[in-house]
């Protein structure tokens, strides 16, 4: 009696077995014939059951049922959860976890890059629509679909941080980068903007330690290097920021970039020198050299176009704020300094023109331009730029 009551037992567990996993196909039929109710409603049953709860292709089979839910237009299918793409994706989790030998997991692999793919799409869309705090969390979405796979998604990592600097989510922007540095991947960009975010808050310390990270591990990378400027210029520290650059440019003459960030060092120090006539026209030629050397290198460069352009402006006001506190017996001295407002002036005109070329609608540019056509009695140009801000 006792073998028989053995056997018995023994039997009923084999039943039951074979029951769930005819359970199993069951679900699997009612998904291939679209009945995703059915399907649903089987599958369930299954992951309950300690007999193929922990089936890998129990979960795989779920996270198929429930990404057809997430992806029909059936109202009746789509009711069924309020959330089905994140059951689907719990499913293939599952379904990893459960299968050591890896035997389900080019199945798991298509279906994840699927939804990767879809979601990445969704990402792009909204990015090229300006929507870039959607963009962020799409392509965030995509790359943690595809590390259920075990499959670090560098690209979708790397647009997640840069669509959260765009979106100003400077936090989550750090959060990405530094992730990726965690995971070995190293470039001179994103040294340089993990610095830049932490100089953009005002942590002058982690902007210093990441850029010099940066250097240390790319000691001769022209961004690098531009990195630890822009450092340099935003906490006030001019010197070194003038330093760096006059020593990069003793080794190479080619980068644009170098010459238009020497540019606005001097371009600065012209606004510090404003007491001192002598100091201001020394950094004013320096600045005017530099940004004009950069547009040797890259003639179409609007902002050094503008920036040469603003610097002679500036001078002409500068110099006339000078003329207005002259006693009014300096006569001569004043019609000099008339005379400078004018050349100034005439001088930013033709940067502003090409710089409108580049950029038609730029506002700013164009009410200089009205300034100065206004200003040194330019009427026929003062009457078609008029048309043109009006036309905005």
């Amino acid at each position: 009696m006792k073998r028989f009551a053995i056997l018995m037992v023994l039997a009923l567990s084999i039943t039951l077995t074979f029951g769930q996993k005819n359970l199993r196909q069951t679900a699997s039929n009612y998904l291939k014939s679209g009945k995703l109710d059915k399907a649903a409603e089987a599958i369930n049953q299954c992951i309950v059951d300690p007999s193929t709860a922990q089936d890998a292709k129990t979960w795989l089979i779920r996270g198929n049922i429930y990404q057809q839910i997430a992806i029909s237009t059936d109202a009746n299918y789509l009711a069924l959860d309020p959330d089905p793409l994140a059951k689907a994706l719990d499913s293939y989790e599952n379904a990893m976890k459960y299968d050591p030998k890896k035997e389900f997991y080019d199945d798991i692999f298509v279906q994840l890059t699927w939804e990767r793919n879809n979601l990445y799409n969704i990402a792009v869309d909204a990015y090229n629509k300006g929507d870039f705090a959607k963009s962020m969390t799409n392509f965030a979405r995509a790359a943690d679909v595809i590390a259920i796979a075990e499959v670090t998604d560098t690209v979708a990592l790397l647009n997640t941080a840069y669509c959260a600097t765009l979106a100003k989510d400077y936090d989550t922007a750090k959060k990405y980068y530094l992730m990726l540095l965690e995971k070995g991947y190293v470039t001179p960009a994103l040294f340089v903007s993990v610095s830049d975010i932490y100089r953009v808050q005002g942590d002058k310390d982690n902007a210093m330690k990441y850029i010099q990270m940066g250097k240390d591990t790319f000691p001769n990378d022209p961004d690098v290097f531009l990195g630890e400027t822009s450092v340099f210029l935003t906490f006030n520290l001019t010197d070194q920021a003038l330093t760096n650059l006059l020593s990069y440019i003793k080794t190479d003459t080619t980068n644009f970039s170098v010459y238009f960030a020497l540019g606005t060092i001097y371009d600065k120090m012209v606004n510090d020198s404003l007491t001192d006539i002598l100091a201001r026209e020394d950094a004013l030629n320096k600045a005017i050299a530099a940004y004009q050397y950069s547009l040797q290198l890259n003639p179409e460069h609007f902002d050094a176009l503008y920036n040469i352009g603003a610097l002679y402006v500036n001078t002409a006001a500068t110099i006339e704020l000078e003329a207005n506190a002259l006693p009014l017996d300096k006569v001569e001295e004043y019609e000099k300094m008339k005379s400078d407002i004018t050349k100034y002036l005439e001088l930013a005109a033709p940067y502003l023109e090409q710089a409108t070329i580049m950029q038609p609608n730029d506002v700013n540019t164009l009410q200089t331009l009205r300034l100065i056509y206004s200003r040194t009695g330019n009427s026929v140009k003062l009457k078609e730029i008029n048309e043109k801000i009006d036309s905005l």
